[in-house]
């Protein structure tokens, strides 16, 4: 569906009728509107303007001298359609004002602007993530294994320890003194038959 444009003569009234900032101005289907909070106030729908109001206030409206606005052949339960002339300016104004009040009532509406939203993470980010996590885990292991290495050891060195005990060495080398002390009893007990040799050769 083509939609209407407005004309150049529209447009510099709805400039002049139009409230300023802090009300944001748009654009939306290349016609100038106006946004309160999130929420359309007032546009133009070609050569008409499309006024958001309360229930009440629209009803009124409409009353007044106002359509219901009906673009698409389906009625529209929170816009009015104002033509041009329908209403002297100041009274266009007061209307447009009844609409601020209104939607400075209801919840702001806005949408989130691209730089509030995080930054998607690519799958391609992902798989290096995992791999990287996965890496970390392997050098994990490692170093579980080293710590059972390191436990070897330290069972060998208890073994060491257990072998080379002082009392056990004390008691080798107590048992080669033994040895020495019994050579050197048989080395007396010779000298002692010498001796009696020669005593006898004495005799």
């Amino acid at each position: 569906m083509k939609l209407p444009k407005p004309s150049a003569e529209t447009i510099a009234y709805f400039e002049r009728i139009a409230p300023g900032p802090p009300i944001e101005a748009r654009k939306m289907f290349g016609m100038p509107v106006r946004f309160l909070n999130g929420h359309m106030l007032v546009g133009l729908f070609g050569d008409t303007f499309m006024l958001h109001l309360s229930a009440s206030d629209r009803e009124e409206c409409i009353r007044a001298g106002a359509k219901p606005f009906a673009p698409l052949g389906r009625e529209s339960k929170s816009y009015v359609d104002v033509k041009p002339g329908t209403f002297d300016d100041r009274t266009l104004k007061e209307w447009i004002v009844r609409g601020m009040r209104y939607l400075g009532s209801l919840p702001p509406k806005f949408k989130p602007r691209a730089t509030d939203l995080p930054a998607p993470v690519r799958s391609e980010q992902a798989g290096v993530s995992s791999k990287r996590n996965g890496t970390a885990a392997e050098r994990a292991a490692p170093r579980t294994k080293t710590n059972g290495a390191g436990a070897r050891r330290a069972a060998g060195k208890t073994k060491t320890s257990g072998v080379g005990a002082r009392a056990v060495t004390k008691a080798k080398r107590n048992g080669v003194s033994v040895k020495r002390n019994g050579v050197g009893a048989q080395r007396a007990a010779g000298k002692t038959k010498t001796s009696g040799v020669g005593a006898r050769k004495r005799a």
